[in-house]
């Protein structure tokens, strides 16, 4: 710990030293088509030295670390060539922003930075002051600045989102979206959906702590009902992870890091790019060998990258992969203690066991002195593993038919598995086996874009889909192996107008969409297997619809939108055809329905967006209203299937819940080195039935009412300080019982986390080659609490060094 706290002391001391890095030319290149193919552009210096980038999909450009001086600046679009002379002062950005929609004019803003671009909020490129719904991004440029490691880390500051990492690295991470469930959160790699078709509820939960960062460029976040857009599970909000494109030239970086709970960790990219050819590869390697209690090892291999090629300046194919592969040892999960309730309708306070007690129980020796403790946290359990590893490519085409009219087909193929082995030792009755889980989801998909003038952009399209699910448990005698698989596919057919008007100001988005279903029998390796005489009729249609509206008033920087939306849910394979293998008959026992409706829901939200001093302040508020119409959840007593009998309950269509509230923010950059996040969300979250079955507790669980995060970066020359602090309110969750067998809500703390990230840049012979020094303190207050009874990482260093050219 004193190694880093000097590192940290040392950077405060060095940065006097430092020296400029140069300013920024950045800017957008807006086209009639909104998917128009990436162009170049070249800046050249007084002294005629030239450095090129291209014009990524968004349109964007930026070159870094550009000196003081006289620059011309070249743009080769589209077989169009256009020049202008520029300035170039200190660290003080320049925007240059080229319009070929419809004047071939280029605009020079000095001292302010590039308009950020988005995907998410419609699935082709925006700039945010003509986006109508709420959304937030986390560029590379953050994502370094706080030193995260994967995609939950990144995402806990996000106004809306509940974010909870059931015990350390690689275990399981829940995300919740303005009082959802975690199903509700749809995840997309490269704009195409990412999900386990193999897990209960179909969505992405069970590898969320597997997306590590490896080459992402940005992550782009959908605060609101997003299935018009991308489909199944964005009920709540839609998270998309960004690979990095390629630029002009060779540049990459290699990063090692270590610290406590036993982390290494090694990563690094290398991107080349000419005209036509431009690749990004990146691999890392993330290892803690100690964990929380010494005994969590897990690790994580990943790999990430993408080719490009453009034959022509009208044609684009692009190739991406994303490949992960992971192991982690699990803990036992919490259990009760202590004089439970005569019923668990009575919420219990959460009080842990302490340290010493918790070794004890472990040990299996006699608890001392338990009187105060109400729960038992999660414990190790020596042989009682989870490896888990996915595999998703995709292949893009993108064609410019004509000026107005752009042609986009994708293929991706996904494949997940998991496998949880587990033997006798540990805590409590244990049988040893071995479960895996596989999952397989085809999608492709076809659209055109079509802009008749500028300002409106239709687009209409087809996507077909086929998963399969498979699952596989073996035991060391023989007798109880089983084997199920299942499939479905589905057509869907989607459109959306985005319209702008009065110069832009006025922004209207509106879109569609309606995906049928087709199912196949399931296979068992029974003969008396459930299911085999049911009546697979096509399930019930899921349509969806989505209205936005934006009106921005210019002269005093505000803006008002609005947003409707119907969201739905896709039924999983296990849902529809799931079943448990019982060993002392030798049968498998049916959960599932085939003919289950989509889980419908309708949402809104409304808010105001105000910029003050220059758009150096930026104050924006949100009213949030969701309503789940329809859902899936667990029946003790369910109807039959045919012949096949459910008699320990299965899945049903039931009603939901409604979760309603409010989200405020402030980004405040008072000077060009200084900037400033907060916000606070209020959520008010309830079921219709209760969550725990006789309980009568409506309260949504896992779902504190008050939320708040705080990020502030201070950059000094070379130098840049981070502080990011997250606070939730108190909040319920349910603990099952091994003594009564039953499941009680006890009511937790909140967290107080605060982590401090400080990193230096030292030039290397020149400014392409950059040396970065950097460490960061985890939870720093050393604040002790619990997520749904898992604990938690206490205070932690970490550091390394990096080198970039």
């Amino acid at each position: 710990m004193k190694f880093f706290a000097t590192l940290i002391f040392t950077l405060f001391l060095t940065a006097a030293a430092s020296g400029q890095p140069g300013g920024v030319v950045s800017g957008v290149v807006e086209k009639s088509t909104r998917n128009a193919l990436a162009g170049k552009v070249s800046l050249i210096s007084s002294d005629g030295q030239t450095r090129e980038t291209r014009v990524d999909s968004y349109g964007v450009f930026r070159f870094a670390s550009v000196k003081s001086g006289t620059y011309t600046i070249i743009f080769e679009i589209d077989g169009e060539r256009k020049e202008e002379k520029i300035e170039v002062s200190g660290n003080a950005p320049v925007s240059v922003n080229y319009n070929t929609a419809n004047c071939a004019c280029i605009t020079v803003l000095r001292g302010a930075g590039i308009s950020e671009v988005v995907r998410v909020s419609a699935g082709t490129s925006q700039p945010i002051a003509e986006v109508s719904k709420t959304v937030n991004i986390i560029d590379q440029a953050e994502i370094n600045d706080r030193n995260e490691i994967n995609l939950t880390g990144a995402l806990s500051t996000v106004p809306g989102f509940r974010v909870q990492q059931l015990g350390g690295f690689g275990k399981t991470a829940n995300i919740k979206t303005r009082g959802l469930r975690n199903q509700d959160t749809a995840v997309l790699i490269d704009g195409v959906r990412f999900r386990d078709a193999s897990s209960i509820t179909g969505d992405a939960s069970a590898f969320l702590s597997d997306l590590v960062f490896t080459n992402t460029a940005r992550v782009e976040v959908l605060r609101g009902s997003g299935s018009s857009l991308y489909g199944t599970n964005a009920i709540g909000g839609v998270i998309d992870l960004r690979t990095q494109e390629p630029g002009t030239g060779t540049h990459g970086s290699f990063t090692g890091e270590g610290g406590s709970l036993g982390l290494r960790r090694f990563f690094g990219n290398l991107t080349n790019g000419t005209d036509k050819f431009g690749f990004t590869f990146g691999a890392s390697r993330t290892e803690y060998t100690k964990g929380i209690d010494g005994e969590d090892d897990a690790s994580n291999t990943t790999a990430n990258g993408r080719v490009d090629y453009r034959p022509n300046g009208k044609t684009n194919i692009s190739g991406r992969f994303y490949v992960t592969n992971a192991f982690v040892r699990l803990n036992s999960n919490p259990d009760t203690i202590g004089d439970l309730p005569a019923s668990n309708r009575t919420i219990i306070n959460a009080v842990p066991l302490s340290i010493a007690q918790l070794n004890q129980y472990a040990a299996g020796q006699p608890i001392t002195d338990r009187q105060r403790a109400t729960f038992i946290p999660d414990v190790n359990d020596p042989d009682n593993f989870q490896r888990s590893k996915f595999f998703n490519g995709q292949i893009m085409l993108t064609q410019i038919l004509s000026r107005n009219l752009t042609f986009q087909a994708y293929y991706s193929g996904l494949r997940s598995s998991r496998e949880n082995d587990n033997s006798t030792r540990g805590v409590g009755f244990q049988s040893a086996s071995t479960s895996v889980f596989d999952g397989t989801i085809q999608t492709a998909n076809a659209h055109f874009d079509w802009t008749p003038a500028r300002g409106n952009l239709f687009t209409a399209g087809y996507e077909y889909e086929r998963e399969k699910y498979g699952n596989d448990g073996f035991t060391p005698s023989g007798n109880g192996n089983f084997s199920a698989r299942a499939k479905q596919s589905s057509s869907t057919f989607y459109a959306q107008h985005l319209a702008g008007f009065l110069g832009d100001r006025l922004q209207i988005a509106g879109g569609v969409r309606a995906q049928f279903f087709s199912l196949k029998n399931p296979a068992f390796n029974v003969s008396n297997a459930p299911y085999q005489d049911a009546t697979l009729d096509d399930p019930p249609t899921a349509y969806t619809f989505d209205g936005s509206i934006s009106y921005f008033f210019a002269r005093t920087g505000t803006k008002l939108r609005a947003h409707i939306g119907n969201g739905y849910r896709v039924p999983s394979l296990y849902e529809r055809f799931g079943t448990f293998y019982s060993s002392f008959s030798q049968n498998f026992i049916a959960l599932g329905a085939p003919g289950l409706k989509p889980e419908r829901s309708i949402a809104y939200d409304g808010g105001i967006d105000q910029t003050f001093f220059k758009n150096r302040a930026h104050v924006s508020a949100t009213y949030f209203y969701t309503h789940l119409i329809e859902t899936i959840g667990f029946g003790n007593i369910v109807p039959n299937i045919g012949t096949t009998t459910r008699p320990f309950g299965g899945y049903i269509n039931t009603k939901g819940g409604i979760a309603r509230g409010a989200e405020f923010s402030v980004d405040v950059k008072p000077s060009r080195s200084t900037g400033i996040f907060a916000s606070y969300t209020f959520t008010n979250s309830d079921q219709r039935e209760p969550q725990v079955s006789g309980s009568g507790i409506i309260e949504t669980l896992g779902i504190p009412k008050h939320q708040f995060s705080f990020v502030a970066t201070q950059r000094i020359k070379n130098l840049t300080l981070n502080f990011d602090f997250l606070a939730t309110g108190r909040y319920l969750a349910p603990i099952f019982s091994n003594s009564t067998f039953s499941t009680y809500v006890y009511r937790f703390d909140g967290n107080r986390k605060g982590d401090l990230t400080g990193s230096y840049e030292v030039p290397l012979r020149s400014e392409n080659v950059r040396l970065r020094i950097f460490g960061t303190f985890g939870n720093i207050f050393d604040h002790d609490y619990y997520e749904n009874g898992f604990r938690t990482e206490g205070r932690t260093a970490r550091g390394g060094l990096g080198l970039s050219f």
